[in-house]
């Protein structure tokens, strides 16, 4: 796939983003797409938060398209805008790519073998009818590993037990090691309006994003005053300098004279290559043998087939266990592979 969003500014050049919540607009792909330039989504008006979990998308595919609606052309731009309630309706000829991002969730009432194959098979062509990318168990597998590299992820599970989703964010946030890069912005935006009392949203947000930006360790004390000063009262300004210099100074990316954004790139196409990796380790029984064969393998990659094996896997109540991978990043490398490789 060449170009995911097109050349032109007709608006079916555009890519329609529908993801189950609020968590994956603003804490995931907000990332994706600022340090991805290259994708050209705009956050405000192509990424349409559907509010509720994929089975409940299903019941309105039935209520909309009927028992069979498979069998027929869904429109789900129109279905989503239609059930949020928005007074201009989308519709699918309006969109050149449309991708839905849902999680497993197979703890929830609503859970069907049937129902959710069903999907898998249906929307798996971003250009036509959309295409499902599913995160097992949950969107939060992004963040589950102990480091990057990290040598165990290919052979991590959760248990089928471990309900409900709550208990998994819960073990994400005790085990993850890059949970934090992904939190940073947050936090500086937090700092900045609730301890140093910034009240100016448009001041915070600017000393938020030139914060990100620093790429130099050097001087690094007075660079932050200096960005601090105009927005942060007197009376806090050495305090905030401090926490700040120390926030940033953690994430080590500066050290190695890179900006946030740049070091939360590279953060991003490791997640992407491990999670190409894992995908093939769970359809093919067997780890990847060269990073040298990572693109034909993420060609090959069948989700439909991985969905199956996730379900034989956790099928048993009580022995049963689901495979940590997060397909969601894929897109990405659907973009262009080129964007997952080294110094890109």
């Amino acid at each position: 796939m060449s170009d995911i969003t097109g050349a032109n500014r007709r608006i079916r050049g555009q890519t329609l983003l529908i993801v189950e919540g609020n968590h994956e607009k603003e804490k995931l792909f907000r990332l994706i797409f600022k340090s991805f330039p290259e994708l050209h989504i705009d956050m405000d008006s192509n990424v349409l938060v559907y509010g509720t979990n994929i089975y409940m998308l299903y019941l309105d595919l039935v209520r909309e398209y009927g028992e069979d609606w498979w069998q027929t052309d869904v429109d789900l731009p129109f279905l989503v805008s239609k059930k949020r309630g928005e007074l201009i309706r989308k519709y699918k000829r309006d969109f050149k790519n449309i991708i839905l991002i849902f999680d497993y969730d197979r703890h929830d009432p609503g859970f069907s073998e049937q129902k959710i194959v069903k999907m898998q098979e249906y929307f798996n062509d971003m250009a036509d009818n959309g295409r499902l990318y599913l995160n097992y168990p949950m969107i939060e597998a992004y963040q589950h590993m102990k480091s990057v590299p990290d040598e165990e992820y290919s052979e991590r599970i959760v248990s089928v037990t471990l309900q409900p989703g709550a208990r998994y964010k819960e073990l994400v946030r005790k085990d993850s090691g890059i949970k934090k890069y992904f939190e940073f912005p947050q936090k500086v935006e937090e700092l900045l309006r609730m301890r140093f009392e910034v009240q100016s949203e448009e001041l915070a947000d600017q000393c938020c994003e030139s914060i990100l930006e620093i790429s130099n360790a050097e001087n690094l004390d007075q660079h932050m005053e200096s960005i601090l000063r105009g927005t942060v009262r007197s009376e806090h300004l050495l305090t905030a300098r401090y926490q700040f210099v120390q926030l940033l100074s953690q994430l080590r990316y500066i050290s190695e004279g890179k900006s946030f954004w740049d070091g939360i790139r590279k953060l991003f196409r490791q997640i992407i290559v491990h999670n190409i990796c894992k995908a093939h380790r769970i359809q093919h029984g067997m780890n990847l043998l060269s990073e040298n064969q990572l693109q034909e393998c993420f060609a090959e990659l069948d989700l439909v087939e991985i969905l199956r094996i996730q379900n034989d896997a956790s099928r048993d109540s009580v022995r049963g266990y689901i495979w940590v991978v997060c397909t969601c990043v894929f897109l990405v490398a659907e973009y262009s592979f080129a964007l997952v490789m080294p110094g890109v």
